[in-house]
């Protein structure tokens, strides 16, 4: 385990609108037992985290409405490891303010930021990554992202296009690329040169502020007035309250990470997954000898293969008799059956019950 000076930043205020209508505007996907054994995404995650970082070094960052839950889920978790933030903005605005908040705390720290949904396959070379990673950013000035071998072309992940040159170890980054079509996809799988782009990131806090200084100048700006000036944690608590709903919602990618080049990928060497949809959260579940992934407390299958039937009533028998690669989904307000398959567009099923009966089952 690493030192004080090292910490982690486990994001956790997402909204999960993809595995939609399990994870709901008030219960998104980080905090949901797929597997029913009591683990959750967030969990796992910092319960991996803290292998590697002392404890009480991982800060959790997550949407406002979510603290609770946060606190909840991670009952030996201080309170002041569970930053707040006021609005949903995106990833740069949330990273911005735990790297404020961290360099309050030691202005020596080097950061690994994680995001909550990512299951990992493979711990230890996991951990020798972040622990090359973090020592990397403790001696360069610049920012480290992870990138994993792509094993298919894969459109629903971004992608990492890595130039030979390296120090110490790590490619310089040449470009990076949002999910492309599939035809993209294969190309970039073919030339040897594109990654998937895992979301970890690594920091040194005072280069990142720096870096993202020349990116994003009028966010700093008003960070730099709320934490150089004022000092008292409930005054500054408010005066962030008042200005954060006016950032922008922008993702650290597109803020940062595509706007400098000062930017460095370290191969990640694990397997690694992003649950993103129905379909990858599938590869993620354990399945019975037919492939079949039954969350159903009670259940009955016949002839059924390759299917996901999640029910959270404990009370309600569930029987499904010869479907093929389907979705079953039930809530409380919600039924959702349909093809398990990664072309089908749940944003716009939920898109679709908005328009038509508001917020009532998001």
């Amino acid at each position: 385990m690493l030192g004080s000076d090292f910490y982690c930043v486990v994001l956790a205020g997402g909204l999960g609108t993809r595995l939609w209508p399990l994870s709901r505007k008030g219960m998104p996907k980080q905090f949901l037992d797929f597997n029913g054994d009591g683990s959750t995404l967030l969990k796992t995650t910092v319960a991996r985290m803290s292998r590697i970082v002392p404890k009480e070094n991982v800060i959790v960052s997550t949407n406002l409405d979510f603290y609770d839950d946060v606190l909840q889920q991670l009952p030996d978790l201080d309170p002041l490891q569970v930053l707040r933030e006021p609005a949903v903005k995106g990833t740069a605005p949330s990273i911005m303010l735990a790297a404020y908040h961290i360099r309050d705390l030691n202005p020596n720290a080097n950061v690994v930021v994680v995001p909550s949904d990512l299951v990992i396959m493979d711990e230890e070379p996991y951990e020798k990554t972040i622990l090359d990673g973090l020592e990397f950013v403790s001696h360069h000035d610049g920012l480290l992202t992870v990138g994993i071998r792509p094993t298919r072309p894969e459109t629903r992940f971004g992608y990492i296009q890595a130039d030979d040159y390296q120090v110490d170890g790590m490619h310089k980054v040449r470009a990076f690329t949002e999910k492309p079509e599939e035809s993209f996809a294969k190309i970039f799988v073919e030339s040897g040169e594109f990654f998937w782009n895992s979301g970890i990131l690594m920091w040194n806090v005072n280069s990142f502020i720096e870096i993202a200084g020349h990116c994003l100048p009028e966010l700093v700006a008003q960070f730099n007035g709320i934490f150089d000036i004022v000092h008292n944690r409930d005054s500054r608590r408010s005066l962030l309250y008042s200005v954060y709903e006016a950032f922008p919602r922008i993702s650290i990618d597109y803020a940062v990470l595509e706007k400098s080049d000062n930017v460095y990928m370290a191969t990640g060497n694990f397997r690694w997954n992003d649950i993103e949809s129905w379909d990858l959260l599938y590869d993620y579940c354990r399945k019975d000898d037919n492939g079949n992934v039954i969350g159903a407390y009670i259940s009955q299958t016949y002839n059924c293969n390759g299917n996901m039937v999640l029910c959270n009533n404990e009370k309600k028998l569930v029987v499904v008799d010869g479907l093929t690669d389907f979705l079953v989904v039930e809530t409380d307000d919600v039924l959702v059956i349909c093809p398990r398959d990664k072309e089908v567009d749940f944003k716009k099923y939920l898109n679709d019950t908005k328009v038509r009966f508001g917020e009532k089952y998001s």
